[in-house]
C-alpha cells in the first residue's frame, strides 16, 4: 500500500464529509470541557484552532477575548467560519485553509494549540499523525500549551462490546493484510484501527473517516523529548471520579511545553 496515496485519498474523503457537515457546525457552540480549558488560559492568549471546521470553537473563544486563528482542510468550512465571524462582528479572527501535517506558521507563534473533537483521528497513517503532532509543538511557544482530543479504542461507552468489536475488526484486517502480502496481492482496504462511519449530525451527509487508537498507541506518536500526562474529560472538568480507570474513557491530551519538553494531560 502506498501510504502517501492512502493519506491523500482519506483526506479527500474527509473534505467531502466535513463539507456536508458545515450546516451543523455553523451553529454549534463551545462544549463544557472547552470552556473549562479556556478558563485556565490567560486573557488575550494567542490560540491556534486545528480542524476548526465552521468556527465553532474559534468563534466561542474569540467572544471571550482570545486571539484566534483557525485552520481546516475543508474550504467550505473555512468560508462558513469567515461568514460566522463577520456576522458575530469578530473582525480579528483569522481562518486559513491548511493541512495540519504542514502548518503555514512560524516557530513559537502561538500560546495555545487546540486540536479538539478528535481531529487527530481524522489524519490517516501513523506517520502523518506524528507529523501533525510535531507541527503542533513547533508552532507553540516555549511554556505554551497543546491540547489534543483523541478517541480511545478501550473506551466502552454505553456497551462493553464496543472495544471488543474494535479489536476483532483489527484482527480481521491484519489477517487480510497478511494474506495479500503472502500471495503478493495489492491491499487496498483500510489500515488496522481505521474505520468509516455515518454522520449523526446532518442527514444525508457522506461518510467520515477516523482512526481509533488505544491510549498506548497514541503515546507512541508522541516525540520522545516531550513530557506528558493524560487526563479524562471528566477530570479536566474537575471530577475526581473514575480516575483509576481513565484508560477506558475518551482521551483529551493536554501538552504544556517548556523548553524542549511537553507536558500532556489526558481524558
Amino acid at each position: 500500500m502506498d501510504q502517501e496515496k492512502y493519506y491523500q485519498q482519506i483526506k479527500d474523503f474527509n473534505i467531502k464529509h466535513y463539507t456536508d457537515e458545515v450546516p451543523y457546525y455553523s451553529t454549534a457552540l463551545l462544549r463544557p470541557v472547552e470552556e473549562a480549558i479556556l478558563k485556565t488560559l490567560r486573557a488575550g492568549a494567542k490560540i491556534l484552532d486545528l480542524g476548526c471546521g465552521s468556527g465553532r470553537f474559534s468563534i466561542g473563544a474569540a467572544k471571550l477575548g482570545f486571539d484566534l486563528t483557525g485552520v481546516d482542510i475543508t474550504p467550505a468550512a473555512i468560508e462558513a467560519a469567515q461568514k460566522r465571524a463577520r456576522e458575530s462582528n469578530l473582525h480579528d479572527v483569522k481562518f486559513v485553509v491548511g493541512d495540519m501535517t504542514s502548518l503555514p506558521f512560524n516557530n513559537n507563534e502561538f500560546d495555545f494549540v487546540f486540536c479538539p473533537r478528535f481531529v487527530i483521528n481524522a489524519v490517516a497513517t501513523k506517520q502523518k499523525r506524528k507529523e501533525s503532532i510535531n507541527e503542533m509543538t513547533r508552532v507553540v511557544k516555549t511554556n505554551g500549551l497543546v491540547f489534543i482530543e483523541s478517541f480511545n479504542k478501550l473506551y466502552a461507552g454505553t456497551s462493553i462490546t464496543s472495544p471488543i468489536n474494535n479489536f476483532t475488526r483489527d484482527i480481521w484486517i491484519n489477517i487480510k493484510m497478511l494474506w495479500c502480502k503472502f500471495f503478493k496481492i495489492h491491499y487496498s482496504g483500510l489500515l488496522p484501527g481505521d474505520i468509516t462511519y455515518k454522520s449523526n449530525k446532518v442527514h444525508g451527509a457522506s461518510d467520515g473517516f477516523a482512526h481509533i487508537p488505544t491510549v498506548f498507541e497514541f503515546k507512541s506518536t508522541i516525540p520522545r523529548n516531550l513530557i506528558y500526562e493524560i487526563k479524562s474529560i471528566p477530570e479536566i472538568r474537575g471530577s475526581k471520579k473514575l480516575t483509576k480507570v481513565r484508560y477506558i474513557l475518551h482521551s483529551l491530551i493536554k501538552w504544556a511545553q517548556n523548553e524542549n519538553s511537553v507536558k500532556i494531560s489526558r481524558n
